[in-house]
C-alpha cells in the first residue's frame, strides 16, 4: 500500500469452517454420485440445484476433523430445513488464482511469497488448475488458468520482480479479480482466490485517484459492486498476510497522524472479504510462508461437499441467506466436536 498524502511517511501501503457456493453461469451445480473415490462426480448446470463446500477446524488445536458423515450436518436457506443430497470431501478440482500485492511495504516480502507459491505448485492435483494476477490500484493478469505448471511458475518468476508506484485500491481490485476467477476451465472445480499481501488498502477517493492511482481505471468499482460480484460467483477468498517492517511502521504513523482518515490506509477489507465466503486468512512471516501457504491450501483442500435442491421457488436475483451446522445428534454423541468452530458465508444468489 501506497501513501496517500505528501508528509513525510513510510509508504503505507486458523482453518475455520466455510461454505463456499459453487455457481457455473447464472445456474447452479448438479453433481451426480461419484463412482470410485479416484473419479470426481461430474456437476451438470442446473437452477435446481445447490452446491456448498464446507470446512471445519478445532478451536484449540487447529486439526482438520475428517471424519463427518452427511448425517452429522443441518443445512438451513433462509431459516427453512433444506435436505443435503450430496456429500464429499475433497474430490472437485481446484482453480487457484494466486494474487501478488506489488505495493511498496509488500516488497520486502515479495520474493519470499514467491518462492512459497513455486512450492505450493507441487502440492496441487493435475487436474487442479492456477492463474496469476498482480495488484495494486487495479490488477494485471499475468497468466490465465492452467493446468501447466511451467507456465505458472514463470508467471509468478515474473511477480516476484514487479512492482508498482500506486496504492492499493481493494475494492476495484477484488472487482477485476472474481471476474478473473469466474473464467475457470473446468466446470466442476472449485474457484478460490488467495491473496498474497499485507492486508493492507488505501482509501479510494479523488485525492487519492490523482496520487497513487494513476494506473486505476477511470471509474472506480465500489465495495458494494465488488461484493455483489462475489456473491454472485460462488468465489471464495483467502489470504497469506505478511505484515513487514515498513507496513508495521506505517500503521504506527498512519495512526498518529490527522490526516489519515482523509488520506491515509485502513487494514481488514480482506479478511472481511474472506469472512463474507468462509475463505480461510493466515498470517505469516518469510521464515514460515512456504509452510503456511501449505498450510492454507490444504484447508482449502479439506472441505465438505454438500448439495441439495432448494425446497421452495424463489424469483432470479433473490438472495438467499444459508446456514450450516453440526446437527444436535451429532453433538450429543461426540462431545469432542462441540471444540470445532463453524463458519458459513452469507448465502447466494438465486
Amino acid at each position: 500500500m501506497q501513501p496517500s498524502f505528501a508528509l513525510r511517511a513510510v509508504p503505507f501501503h486458523t482453518v475455520f469452517y466455510s461454505v463456499l457456493l459453487l455457481l457455473h453461469g447464472s445456474g447452479h451445480a448438479q453433481v451426480s454420485s461419484p463412482s470410485s473415490p479416484e473419479t470426481p462426480p461430474t456437476i451438470r448446470v442446473s437452477s435446481q440445484f445447490v452446491m456448498l463446500d464446507a470446512l471445519i477446524e478445532n478451536k484449540q488445536a487447529g486439526s482438520l476433523p475428517g471424519n463427518l458423515q452427511l448425517t452429522d450436518f443441518r443445512l438451513s436457506e433462509d431459516g427453512v430445513p433444506q435436505k443435503i443430497t450430496y456429500f464429499s470431501q475433497d474430490r472437485l478440482p481446484l482453480s487457484v488464482v494466486f494474487l501478488f500485492d506489488l505495493t511498496e511495504t509488500v516488497r520486502s516480502a515479495l520474493k519470499p511469497l514467491a518462492e512459497g507459491a513455486h512450492e505450493i505448485l507441487g502440492h496441487l492435483k493435475p487436474e487442479d488448475e492456477v492463474a496469476v494476477m498482480v495488484f495494486s490500484s487495479h490488477t494485471e493478469l499475468l497468466q490465465k488458468f492452467t493446468t501447466d505448471r511451467a507456465l505458472a511458475s514463470d508467471a509468478i518468476t515474473k511477480a516476484s520482480g514487479m512492482e508498482s508506484k500506486d496504492g492499493t485500491f481493494i475494492h476495484e481490485s477484488m472487482f477485476e479479480a472474481v471476474n478473473q476467477a469466474t473464467q475457470a476451465t473446468v466446470p466442476d472445480s472449485r474457484r478460490v482466490m488467495i491473496w498474497l499481501t499485507d492486508g493492507t488498502a488505501n482509501f479510494e477517493n479523488s485525492m487519492t485517484m490523482k496520487t497513487i492511482g494513476k494506473g486505476a481505471p477511470a471509474r472506480l468499482h465500489t465495495r458494494e459492486e465488488a461484493t455483489a460480484a462475489l456473491l454472485h460467483s460462488g468465489v471464495v477468498v483467502s489470504a497469506l498476510i505478511d505484515r513487514t517492517a515498513a507496513t508495521d511502521f506505517t500503521i504506527v504513523a498512519m495512526n498518529a497522524n490527522p490526516l489519515a482518515m482523509m488520506f491515509g490506509g485502513r487494514t481488514g477489507d480482506i479478511r472481511k472479504y474472506a469472512e463474507l465466503t468462509g475463505g480461510p486468512v493466515l498470517d505469516t512471516s518469510k521464515k514460515e510462508i512456504a509452510d503456511r501457504l501449505a498450510e492454507l491450501v490444504d484447508q482449502i483442500r479439506l472441505r465438505y461437499t454438500i448439495g441439495y435442491k432448494p425446497s421452495t421457488a424463489k424469483p432470479e436475483g433473490t438472495f438467499c441467506k444459508l446456514q450450516l451446522q453440526l446437527t444436535p445428534e451429532a453433538l450429543k454423541a461426540h462431545p469432542e466436536l462441540r471444540k470445532l468452530r463453524v463458519r458459513t458465508r452469507e448465502g447466494y444468489y438465486r
